[in-house]
């Protein structure tokens, strides 16, 4: 009892710390981030991408934890739908991007969560070639949505 009090209040005190209108300060990241590089290039090159047919006009779409990209999918396929969608996205004159997980943040109400209708958002640092630094794009695998490319990316063909 004492526990799930305490895991609660846990989950009470990220969820107020994710709904903050303080600027824009990184959630805290929960996880494991330790796959290695091999996992993402294999997921690259061998994972179909999603077709995506705009480019979002929303500067926070993806990179807020507010307005993430909602690939769905939940247990069965949400991992590989973060794959699909993101090795359909391209840099701004076409580059190939990389990408790594960095973690999970921002627990949000879903019906589609697994305990209590809780779900978690997972953070990708994505780059390219000519960046000077990586972007981090915030995904939904529990809720799906109508995909579009983040403000800045373009589309793979």
């Amino acid at each position: 009892m004492k526990n799930s009090l305490l895991c609660a209040w846990g989950v009470v005190a990220l969820l107020c710390g994710c709904a903050s209108q303080r600027p824009a300060a990184a959630p805290p990241l929960l996880g494991s981030t330790s796959l290695p590089g091999a996992y993402y290039e294999n997921a690259r090159q061998t994972v179909t991408p999603f077709v995506l047919q705009e480019v979002s006009t929303d500067e926070t779409y993806g990179y807020s934890p507010k307005n993430p990209v909602n690939v769905g999918g939940v247990a069965e396929s949400g991992a590989r739908n973060q794959q699909r969608y993101l090795n359909a996205l391209r840099g701004p004159e076409g580059q190939p991007v990389t990408y790594t997980r960095r973690g999970s943040c921002c627990p949000f109400k879903t019906p589609n969560g697994f305990i209590d209708n809780i779900g978690m958002l997972d953070a990708y640092s994505v780059s390219w070639a000519g960046q000077d630094k990586p972007v981090v794009l915030y995904l939904n695998f529990y809720d799906e949505g109508w995909l579009k490319a983040p403000k800045g990316f373009t589309l793979a063909k």
